[in-house]
């Protein structure tokens, strides 16, 4: 079966967005397109804008994600990853932590699958980001559907969302993937987090 990469689908991106740490990508092969075409990526149900890119959007395999939530935990420095020290995850003063929730319908925008990507911290940090994807299960595995970005700084919260339109009537199982980051001045830290639909849910309208 012929396979082909979705040539420029919509990010969701916060007003107040900075830019992702260099090395946050989603890049794994191409996906195969849907059968059923999909409606336009909706809105955000908080304060944000849509903007259009020009490259494909491409999955990010779950790989080493806790399920649902976990904390941002102080990055391994080169040579704890080389396994010259301890890789013991040290939590930040700033005591973020990082969730996602099941998708679901949209409370605010018809025929809409939306996912949240949050993070909560006991002290105001820096600088918050987060990057995240909402995929729907198919037969050949899972279609990547919208993509969400955000950033915001001296906060103690911020949420990205990853809605889709979708067609009335329809039942999938859907998945939202995101990395979280936090820095400032007493260190970096992140987080990779999954939530999935056991069983599949109908779009309504």
């Amino acid at each position: 079966m012929a396979t082909s990469v979705r040539p420029g689908l919509r990010i969701i991106r916060s007003v107040s967005a900075v830019t992702l740490a260099a090395g946050t990508a989603f890049t794994t092969g191409g996906t195969a397109l849907a059968a059923d075409p999909l409606p336009a990526a909706a809105a955000g149900t908080d304060t944000t804008e849509v903007i259009d890119i020009a490259e494909a959007d491409l999955p990010l395999p779950t790989g080493d994600a806790a399920l649902a939530e976990q904390d941002l935990t102080e990055e391994a420095t080169a040579s704890a990853a080389a396994g010259l020290v301890s890789a013991a995850a040290k939590r930040l003063p700033y005591l973020c932590k990082a969730s996602v929730d099941y998708p679901h319908n949209s409370h605010t925008t018809r025929s809409t699958i939306n996912v949240h990507f949050d993070t909560k911290c006991g002290q105001v940090a820096p600088n918050l980001s987060t990057e995240g994807t909402l995929s729907r299960s198919r037969w050949y595995g899972w279609e990547h559907l919208s993509t969400g970005k955000g950033g915001k700084k001296n906060t103690r919260n911020l949420r990205v969302v990853a809605p889709k339109g979708c067609k009335k009537g329809t039942w999938y199982r859907y998945k939202g993937q995101a990395r979280f980051y936090v820095s400032g001045p007493q260190g970096r830290g992140s987080a990779h987090v999954y939530n999935q639909n056991d069983k599949e849910i109908k779009c309504t309208g």
